[in-house]
């Protein structure tokens, strides 16, 4: 209907045929253009007192974020925590994602994986800290000496927290006896390790029989993953990668006290200011306390 005539009637007095007429109509809304259409971004978000805080604040949160020694490699997901956390922001994880994009902040080297499905040495429910840890050790140069210094560390898989790390010039089983006893010390269990299992891999220093008795006279469980799967040991592993990306990568040392400091660094800040997202965006050690007391 048009003014409440019919559309033929229409047609027929401007002498204009309904083909013409509908074909007109059909391209019309076909042709319109759809670039301006859908909900704008506001350009701001709430904190969690209901405030409003403009987009180039919170940039310049991130930029603050991205800026510090600790959070420096954090992604997008990491930074959105941080964002609630310590600013109080109420804000998703795309909108943080589309805010680092603009500052060019987003890391372009970081590429998606699929995840892959291992068997594993023994198949263990992880429900505590303690329960099992992981060794493996790392090698870095030194270039004032021209020598290798040998970073031997363990993490718990449950807490994700480094309970015990050295660096030394050699990696013997008196090392390796040295940072075990060292961890069971620093978790206060040096006398009642309970059931603990450590994983390590079947390098010389852990096949060695100093380390085999430590761990006989500890009554800790000793278990070895099968040769070239380094997958087994998955969470050591990821971090020497954090270790690598995060503090060794562009750094010169000059000597081993230079190397042990540096390191050290980072051990604290890994364990004590470096969220992790697989433990519900908590440092390690919160998440280690947090799960102390609740036993």
């Amino acid at each position: 209907m048009t003014l409440g005539y019919k559309v033929i009637t229409v047609l027929s007095i401007v002498e204009l045929s309904k083909s013409s007429y509908y074909y007109k109509i059909k391209h019309e809304y076909a042709e319109r253009s759809y670039a301006n259409t859908g909900r704008k971004t506001p350009g701001f978000s709430y904190n969690f007192d209901g405030d409003k805080i403009n987009d180039l604040d919170i940039q310049n949160y991130i930029v603050k974020i991205k800026s510090q020694k600790t959070s420096k490699f954090y992604g997008y997901k990491k930074v959105t925590a941080v964002l609630r956390n310590n600013y109080n922001i109420k804000i998703n994880k795309k909108k943080v994602r589309r805010l680092m994009k603009n500052l060019n902040l987003l890391d372009p080297n970081r590429k998606r994986t699929l995840k892959r499905v291992s068997r594993v040495c023994e198949s263990r429910t992880i429900i505590k800290s303690n329960q099992l840890w992981q060794m493996d050790i790392k090698y870095a140069f030194i270039a004032g000496t021209k020598r290798t210094a040998y970073i031997t560390s363990i993490i718990d898989v449950f807490d994700r927290e480094l309970v015990s790390t050295s660096i030394d010039l050699s990696a013997t089983g008196e090392v390796a006896k040295k940072v075990l006893i060292k961890g069971l010390y620093s978790r206060g269990i040096k006398d009642n390790p309970n059931g603990l299992v450590i994983r390590t891999d079947n390098g010389s220093q852990f096949i060695s029989g100093i380390f085999e008795k430590s761990c006989l006279d500890e009554k800790v469980i000793h278990e070895r993953i099968p040769v070239k799967s380094p997958n087994y040991n998955a969470f050591i592993e990821s971090y020497h990668r954090y270790l690598q990306d995060e503090c060794l990568t562009g750094s010169i040392y000059w000597s081993l006290d230079d190397i042990r400091n540096n390191i050290n660094d980072f051990v604290y800040r890994y364990n004590n200011e470096r969220i992790h997202s697989s433990i519900g965006y908590v440092t390690p050690h919160e998440y280690y306390l947090k799960n102390l007391m609740c036993v």
